[in-house]
């Protein structure tokens, strides 16, 4: 046998790694010891186990949840930033027509644009980039383009596009943080919770303890 193997099984255990396998087992073994009042833990119950059980496979599913509308949030953002970057090129050709081209650089930084890799440009920063198409509303106004095509009204779209678009990202980012903070610590308290029966079962059970396990709910030998 190979040292990655024997390294490999070296890390598998009686409790479970995977969150499938950690939901199902943690809700078993909760319900089996409610069933044996006799074999007690000083510092948590099996009330607590079914309480830690339910908030992980929650904090699970919502994250889960999370991460596909993030998937959706990040498209639409991609695509307004896409469609930014493509019509700046027109407001660049606007400054130029009213400024004449060689002194249209002067004028970009009221619009927003900046030098960026060598080239003027809206900011990449989605920050930087919410103000940037702040001031290219207000100048499209101020110096008088609000009629063109790509004028007033089409930039306080997109500019209302970005905002929502970015706001929903941050929430959604922020929401899945908190999730994953919530689900590694449940994680952590199960396991602990799991492996202090495991102890207990062996203790109170020398002879049959592996098949007490199984009635325990512990599926597996090894996860």
């Amino acid at each position: 046998m190979s040292e990655e193997v024997k390294s490999k099984k070296s890390r598998q255990g009686a409790t479970p790694r995977k969150e499938a396998d950690i939901i199902t087992v943690a809700a078993n073994i909760a319900a089996s010891w409610k069933n044996r009042p006799g074999l007690i833990l000083a510092w948590t119950t099996p009330d607590s186990l079914t309480d830690a059980a339910g908030i992980f496979k929650t904090s699970v599913t919502v994250r889960n949840e999370t991460k596909g509308d993030r998937a959706v949030i990040t498209r639409t953002l991609q695509s307004i930033n896409t469609e930014v970057d493509q019509s700046v090129r027109y407001v660049k050709g606007y400054i130029a027509d009213m400024f004449q081209a060689k002194e249209a650089p002067v004028y970009y930084g009221q619009f927003g644009i900046a030098k960026e890799r060598g080239r003027f440009k809206m900011p990449d920063d989605n920050d930087k980039r919410q103000l940037a198409l702040e001031q290219m509303v207000k100048a499209i106004d101020r110096h008088g383009m609000g009629d063109r095509k790509y004028g007033n009204p089409y930039w306080t779209n997109i500019y209302e596009q970005f905002v929502q678009a970015k706001s929903r990202a941050s929430d959604s980012d922020s929401s899945s943080a908190e999730h994953v903070s919530i689900k590694t610590e449940q994680k952590a308290l199960i396991r602990k919770t799991l492996n202090a029966l495991i102890h207990l079962i062996k203790a109170n059970y020398p002879d049959t303890w592996k098949e007490e396990m199984r009635i325990w709910g512990f599926q597996k030998e090894k996860y």
